[in-house]
């Protein structure tokens, strides 16, 4: 696949999802909370709509950065993202316009070395079957949101794709700027510890120091913002529940709290498609976690259960959907099963993943699904 190719797959996927913003205009009522987009269906609108709920965080710390002007709950969020909007936008002089060019360039980038990084074990087919299931994906428009995912599956592609490379310097590198955009970029550590013991007659453990520095360093900030370096796994951000460490829930407990969910909550309620969403790609990534062991090598089994595991430590697979995006081994994966499904079952699974889609998005640029 070329990048021209590329390109003109990701902008009819970009047509697309306007397209479905634009019924759901007509097809849902706005909430209050997103009465800022304004009350017409126009460009302003239609660019507005992506920088919902985090992303206005992201925009607010790229113009006010951390302190007392900003609710607490933004400590959740690490430096990286929001200071290169910062950045582009004394070019762009628009910080909304800088946050969407970053997350679509970061997109395309992304999308090409995962091509590339696939190809180095699979087939074309495989390598073009993986980009394709990962952007008919449900929450696959938070990758053209004013969101952190296509800049860190960038950053975690390119930190795999450049230790496979036996380029270690610049995997390390990627993986520190990782764990400066999220605190899921630590997860990526293990996986280079591996990769990296297995070349150790031509690797550099030195480079290894790199990976965690972002976020130890964020951390040192906070410490010396709030007196507390963990501070960010402890505040509620508005988008989903915080991390308690004395109070981690086992998944067990989390799929026993889902199964009460589905059997007893309101069926014609407008969120119940988003907790069946989010337990379904639960169970479905649990499996693919569980089958990359046996499937795949170990470093991507690594970043697989540590980047699946930890966030279910809250009590909940609220972000879930979310999270997977950049789990691109999970991808990979549904490549190798859809290619050996019969056409009826590929055809169920499309038009179910285009269909949940078509839903979070609608619920999504209505004020409905913080994601």
């Amino acid at each position: 696949m070329t990048l021209k190719q590329l390109i003109k797959y990701l902008f009819s996927w970009r047509l697309a999802t306007l397209l479905i913003a634009a019924v759901a205009y007509y097809a849902l009522p706005i909430k209050d909370c997103c009465q800022n987009f304004g009350a017409h269906l126009d460009s302003n609108y239609l660019t507005n709509i992506w920088a919902n709920f985090a992303g206005t965080d992201f925009l607010d710390l790229a113009r006010l950065g951390y302190g007392n002007t900003l609710k607490p709950a933004t400590y959740v969020f690490f430096p990286l993202f929001p200071q290169l909007i910062n950045n582009l936008t004394q070019l762009t002089h628009n910080y909304l316009a800088s946050g969407l060019i970053i997350s679509h360039f970061s997109l395309v980038a992304a999308l090409y070395f995962l091509y590339r990084l696939v190809r180095l074990d699979y087939k074309e087919e495989t390598a073009k079957l993986t980009l394709i299931l990962l952007m008919i994906f449900p929450t696959s428009f938070f990758f053209g949101s004013v969101y952190t995912e296509s800049f860190f599956l960038l950053l975690v592609v390119l930190s795999f794709y450049f230790v496979r490379k036996k380029l270690f310097f610049l995997a390390c590198l990627m993986a520190l700027f990782a764990s400066t955009t999220r605190f899921a970029g630590i997860f990526i550590w293990p996986a280079l510890i591996w990769e990296m013991w297995r070349e150790r007659k031509n690797a550099s453990f030195v480079w290894l120091i790199l990976p965690p520095l972002g976020l130890f360093s964020y951390m040192k900030f906070l410490f010396t913002k709030t007196g507390d370096a963990l501070y960010f796994l402890k505040v509620t951000p508005d988008f989903g529940p915080n991390l308690v460490i004395s109070k981690l829930v086992l998944l067990h407990q989390v799929f026993f709290r889902y199964a009460k969910m589905l059997i007893f909550s309101s069926h014609s309620d407008i969120t119940f498609a988003i907790v069946l969403l989010e337990f379904i790609v639960g169970t479905a990534f649990l499996i693919l976690t569980i089958y990359a062991f046996r499937k795949m090598r170990l470093s991507y089994s690594i970043y697989m259960l540590l980047s699946y595991l930890i966030p279910t430590f809250t009590g909940t697979f609220s972000s879930q959907p979310r999270y997977a995006l950049t789990v691109f081994p999970a991808f990979i994966l549904l490549a190798l099963w859809y290619k050996e499904q019969n056409p009826i079952i590929k055809r169920f699974f499309v038009a179910v993943n285009i269909a949940f889609g078509a839903i979070i998005i609608a619920l999504f640029t209505r004020g409905y699904f913080v994601g």
